[in-house]
């Protein structure tokens, strides 16, 4: 499991403090669902829905890239 975790409500990286999933998220992920591209996707999207929810309840519109940062780097 990676240390790199998204804090809530903001997704930035408890760790490094970049955009969750961080580069370190990224690729401690693929090897942890390394075989489990569905579980990973499920995964990631589930935490994208969150993070769409966190900015409706601060009144924040959803960043526009919020799709590739979630979920464009995992299905390649």
């Amino acid at each position: 499991m990676t240390e790199h975790l998204g804090s809530r409500p903001a997704w930035e990286c408890v760790v490094c403090g970049q955009h969750w999933p961080c580069a370190s998220a990224k690729v401690e992920l693929a090897e942890e669902y390394r075989g489990q591209q569905p579980a990973l996707v499920f995964f990631l999207g589930s935490c994208m829905l969150s993070a769409i929810d966190d900015c409706a309840a601060g009144g924040s519109p959803a960043p526009a890239d919020l799709y590739e940062r979630f979920l464009g780097w995992a299905s390649t």
